[in-house]
């Protein structure tokens, strides 16, 4: 073989420490992680709790902490958790052979195809079905409790602390009935089911709607965030406490989903550092520890060298017959199976290590081993960079098992923006170099650098972000309220406004 075979680990990113600082800044980068939105969500309830008291007192502030903490709770794994539950009823009750796949599709990857490959077709049907009706449940259910159950668990907790006495027969109800009395929910699930009424064409539709609302940030924030907006607004006291909600939730979704990319990436533009500050710190320090072994002699020294030789040893050459090849091969899509490209590829050499290159994806549905131009262009190189041996230990690191598990799904585009990092970084450490040479000296600082940097644009996105989340936006939602309504009380709390007073 060509090379031997591939391990998640190997020499360049077992040296990296992945429960260190750089796997965290790589976790805070990530919009999608737990961490992530952990660290804003505890900035945030801190602030708006902190602005809750100010105004409200007591009264308040528990209304506000409660619904920050328990819609968190929900926002950040309602919907996983019903859809586990919906993955118990699937085995055990529905009698599915799996319920644990992915349905996104790609020209790189197509995970549902390869579960069903073998699969009758009524047997495809019902388990795209099932996927889609899970999913929309699971989402349903998490925007219901957040938007509708707990607004209005938390007035009736209000009620009973505040002493309240109900005045009109309908309030004498339990807090089931409390919760649900208003038909404010289920007109909305009727709306949402009427405008859901989607005549989808074959499975491809079901699948690929389902995927968008499981995994897709914007449509994920569209099928809970304005249900959850609308339900707050449905269930307010009066129309003065539906306002600041409505204006709390919309302005929100801006400094929750967009900001702190936009502060990172305007950081970046200022300092000139998108190269070698886009590419995530445990994926750098991996590449810099390929790069330094380039520079390493048989003794255990580091010798400099030239910014041409190291170029070439590193990233490798496309030769002009390399890149006339590379035109002729008919990719469809950016992608080739490994059976059609040796039509083309008579080198034995490179086909075992177009073979090895093929394993950073999970073998396609009727198609067998397929590649993309861009790991055909690698395999075609020489450079230390292009080898399958350190991408896969590379990729795995940043992908996990899911990088080659049939039944998952990761976007071309996604792994082809992580190669290009990989590439940037690694050509703005050569471009650093002065007097045309590369030492361990110039690595080294280029990678505390782009650490540094990286994990310092990171802390400063996440802070304005929170900034504006937990202290500007509650202070300019209080400001909006007395301005139209000439009180700074609570609107929620205004029938309770004496009792509060003495509370607080």
């Amino acid at each position: 073989m060509y090379i031997k075979n591939i391990q998640a680990e190997n020499k360049y990113n077992n040296k990296v420490s992945y429960k260190g600082a750089r796997e965290i800044v790589r976790t805070l980068a990530n919009p999608d992680s737990l961490a992530s939105t952990l660290v804003l969500e505890s900035s945030v309830t801190t602030g708006r709790g902190a602005q809750a008291y100010k105004r409200g007192g007591f009264a308040e502030f528990r209304e506000r902490f409660t619904d920050d903490v328990v819609s968190a709770l929900f926002w950040m794994k309602g919907v996983d958790i019903f859809n586990k539950l919906g993955d118990k009823v699937g085995k055990h009750v529905l009698k599915l052979p799996t319920t644990e796949f992915d349905v996104g599709k790609d020209a790189l990857r197509t995970p549902f195809e390869n579960l069903t490959e073998n699969l009758p077709d009524d047997m495809k049907k019902k388990l795209a079905g099932f996927k889609f009706t899970k999913i929309i449940l699971s989402t349903l259910l998490a925007t219901a409790f957040v938007g509708f159950a707990l607004p209005k668990i938390n007035q009736f907790i209000t009620n009973k602390i505040m002493g309240k006495k109900k005045k009109q027969q309908e309030n004498k109800q339990t807090l089931n009935d409390e919760i649900f009395s208003q038909n404010s929910f289920e007109n909305f699930t009727k709306k949402i089911t009427k405008s859901n009424q989607t005549s989808f064409k074959g499975i491809s539709g079901v699948t690929s709607v389902a995927h968008l609302l499981e995994n897709n940030r914007i449509c994920k924030m569209l099928t809970t965030d304005v249900g959850i907006t609308s339900g707050r607004f449905a269930t307010a006291r009066n129309k003065d406490e539906g306002l600041e909600y409505l204006f709390r939730d919309v302005t929100s979704c801006f400094f929750y989903y967009a900001s702190t990319p936009l502060i990172y990436k305007f950081l970046q533009k200022v300092t000139g550092s998108k190269a070698f500050t886009t590419i995530d710190p445990v994926a750098a320090k991996s590449v810099h520890n390929l790069m330094l072994e380039q520079l390493k002699q048989a003794d255990g020294t580091f010798a400099s060298m030239s910014v041409k030789d190291f170029a070439a040893k590193t990233l490798g050459v496309l030769d002009d017959k390399a890149a006339k090849l590379l035109k002729k091969i008919p990719f469809k899509s950016d992608v080739i199976s490994l059976d059609e490209l040796r039509k083309f590829i008579k080198d034995q050499k490179l086909l075992d290590k177009a073979a090895e290159m093929a394993k950073l994806q999970p073998n396609k549905a009727g198609v067998g081993a397929v590649l993309t131009k861009q790991q055909v262009s690698d395999v075609l190189k020489n450079g230390a960079i292009n080898t399958p041996e350190f991408m896969q230990g590379v990729y795995t690191s940043r992908f996990g098992k899911a990088l080659t598990d049939p039944n998952r799904f990761i976007s071309m585009k996604k792994i082809t923006a992580f190669r290009n990092n990989i590439d940037d970084y690694a050509k703005s450490v050569i471009d650093a170099a002065k007097d045309g040479e590369v030492t361990k000296e110039l690595l080294e600082k280029m990678n505390k650098k782009s650490f540094v940097m990286s994990a310092g644009f990171r802390a400063v996105a996440i802070a304005l972000s929170a900034l504006a989340l937990g202290i500007a936006i509650p202070k300019i939602q209080c400001w909006i309220t007395a301005k139209r309504t000439g009180s700074n009380a609570a609107p929620g709390l205004r029938e309770y406004e004496t009792d509060n007073k003495k509370a607080s």
